[in-house]
């Protein structure tokens, strides 16, 4: 058993992530790395120093506590990450939040105070507790603890996944998961190992057991503008999904907002146009995939 898991962010009252109002808990690590992401400061379990320029007063408290990475050169505070040991001391002392300290070592009691303060926004809502990542199943046995609690609170739990894990992840949840929301990124294996890194075997393999169960599960697929969604694409998720016992898929429209986190945490970002699907698109697209399947196929 984890004693803690890393934690990236608590989100409060989203309606986005199940049913009702959810609190979700966003764990850090991911065995993928999807070109598009727009979450790259969960990529890595642990600490992740943030940087925001726009936010940034030029006070100098940085530089007193870290003169080795923090420089001021022309009248601005130039961040140099090479070296840092993301010790966050820079965060603690910055007054505007232009550096954040991204990745909190969380014990079960510390995340189970947060949630039980949403309790009643739950109950009016029909909502509960969401675990998004990030994979928040590469710490299965910290969350299978943490829905355990829930549970025994009486809170609704899902859980958002990629299912590149081991199948004994996914086991160790089972029990106490109401519902999951499975992301299925790309139909073809090559495809899909070019865009995240990895091929799907595993993803696909996971998903049929996890069928199999008798899960709620709504497969939910990112639409990348050249990548997946083209009629074609819609052919081939439905020849992956069409004998699944699936509850429904969630097509979403491209997320095109995640450039300024690239920035911040220090990576390049790779655009895919500076526009989502249109409502024609997505309901082409959702025409063409429900063609396939006898679960609901929808969007938002």
């Amino acid at each position: 058993m984890y004693v803690t898991a890393d934690i990236s962010n608590i989100s409060r009252c989203s309606v986005h992530d199940g049913p009702g109002l959810r609190t979700v808990i966003y764990f850090k690590g991911c065995g993928l790395r999807c070109r598009w992401c727009h979450n790259p400061e969960t990529f890595s379990i642990g600490r992740d120093i943030m940087y925001i320029p726009s936010k940034c007063i030029h006070c100098g408290r940085c530089v007193e506590v870290c003169p080795e990475h923090h420089v001021i050169m022309e009248n601005a505070v130039v961040f140099k990450r090479n070296g840092c040991i993301k010790c966050g001391k820079c965060a603690d002392v910055c007054p505007t939040g232009a550096l954040v300290s991204c990745g909190e070592k969380m014990t079960i009691e510390q995340i189970m105070t947060e949630i039980v303060k949403d309790k009643h926004y739950f109950g009016v809502s029909h909502g509960g507790v969401t675990l998004s990542g990030g994979e928040c199943l590469l710490q299965a046995d910290f969350v299978a603890e943490l829905l355990a609690c829930c549970k025994k609170e009486d809170i609704h739990t899902v859980i958002e996944t990629a299912l590149f894990v081991s199948w004994a992840n996914v086991e160790k949840v089972l029990p106490y998961t109401d519902m999951f929301f499975v992301d299925v990124k790309i139909a073809e294996p090559e495809k899909h190992r070019i865009y995240t890194g990895q091929d799907n075997y595993l993803i696909q393999q996971n998903l049929r057991r996890l069928t199999d169960t008798g899960a709620m599960i709504t497969v939910r697929i990112p639409l990348i503008p050249g990548v997946n969604d083209s009629l074609e694409d819609m052919d081939l998720f439905g020849n992956i999904l069409r004998n699944l016992k699936i509850s429904g898929v969630e097509l979403l429209r491209y997320n095109y907002m995640a450039e300024s986190k690239y920035q911040s945490v220090g990576m390049q970002y790779e655009a895919f146009g500076t526009q989502a699907q249109t409502e024609d698109v997505m309901s082409l697209l959702c025409s063409r995939l429900q063609k396939h399947l006898k679960c609901r196929v929808f969007y938002k």
